[in-house]
């Protein structure tokens, strides 16, 4: 009767002892652990495409909304540039703020861009790796952004990176404000119309800090 009371005994006591054992053995990073955290507030955008504004101009596909990554029709009112053709002979082009349509078009948000003139010209590889945008500081203000367009540029365009600020995102559609970095990737011609690739960095927690090409892109 004995043997058989500690043999009960003993089969409710090992799972216990094993169960102990096994969660004595964890660290409190096993524990704990779960899936990697990712910053949704730096944000890269690649290969964008685009083309001049060509008829029917209501369904051009000339436009960006810099916020969400996206290419958008010139009539779309989320468009935050617009690329447009300087003087109408489809040779020299720039991005014009959102807002600064044509009368035959509903304005979009307002965007204001900085001239970065220590990056006029660099690689793709370069870009993948810049993480702010030089300043007199290492913070960002509205104020650093001052031109409704960026400097013209000719095919075959250079590398040239814009910085910009997403002024009508803020602080009806975006509690915080937006940065970020228009990169010139290349341009040819698609049946004589011109077209455009760029890359973007955005920040949308009002901050100088962007993220290297390698850790995340959408």
């Amino acid at each position: 009767m004995k043997t058989n009371l500690q043999l009960l005994m003993l089969s409710v006591l090992a799972p216990m002892l094993i169960f102990f054992a096994v969660v004595s053995g964890c660290g409190d990073d096993e524990l704990t652990s779960g899936p990697p955290v990712i910053d949704t507030s730096a944000i890269n955008f690649n290969n964008i495409t685009i083309n001049e504004r060509i008829p029917p101009f209501d369904s051009s596909n000339s436009a960006i909304d810099l916020y969400n990554g996206i290419v958008v029709k010139e009539a779309f009112t989320t468009k935050d540039v617009v690329l447009v053709d300087l003087n109408g002979q489809s040779t020299d082009f720039y991005f014009r703020s959102g807002d600064l349509s044509l009368l035959d078009m509903p304005p979009g948000f307002a965007t204001r861009f900085k001239t970065v003139f220590e990056y006029t010209n660099i690689t793709q590889a370069q870009f993948d790796t810049l993480t702010v945008i030089p300043d007199s500081d290492t913070s960002l203000t509205p104020g650093d952004f001052t031109l409704d367009q960026t400097s013209s540029f000719i095919e075959p365009v250079p590398h040239s990176v814009f910085g910009f600020y997403l002024a009508g995102r803020y602080p009806v559609y975006s509690s915080k404000q937006v940065y970020g970095m228009i990169y010139l990737d290349s341009s040819w011609r698609d049946n004589g119309v011109f077209m455009l690739k760029v890359d973007v960095k955005i920040n949308k927690n009002g901050e100088n800090r962007f993220v290297k090409n390698s850790i995340i892109t959408y």
